[in-house]
């Protein structure tokens, strides 16, 4: 990494850290959410990916937990899928 991305980085999470205060760990992350530093749909992804494996691991085929997810999460099947298959590609 270079020198001056990381005093970039260093700026940005002094931004964060200012945001937080000393809240406690639930509370920073909403308070981080609402003033929009968190990507949701970066969390929804991820969301999604380790229900659709949690699912897998309690012996539920993919499909059927796709269809499961995406009832949970309030979206379409082809969203849930999507998200999984994104966030497969990332890992």
């Amino acid at each position: 990494m270079s020198i001056n991305k990381q005093r970039i980085e260093n700026r940005f999470a002094d931004v964060l850290l200012g945001t937080i205060g000393n809240l406690p760990p639930r509370e920073a992350v909403e308070q981080l959410m609402s003033a929009g530093f968190i990507d949701l749909r970066a969390c929804e992804r991820r969301a999604i990916y380790h229900a659709v494996r949690r699912a897998e691991q309690a012996g539920i085929p993919r499909c059927e937990a796709f269809e499961n997810i995406a009832e949970e999460f309030c979206c379409s099947y082809e969203k849930a899928r999507n998200a999984f298959y994104k966030e497969l590609r990332a890992v």
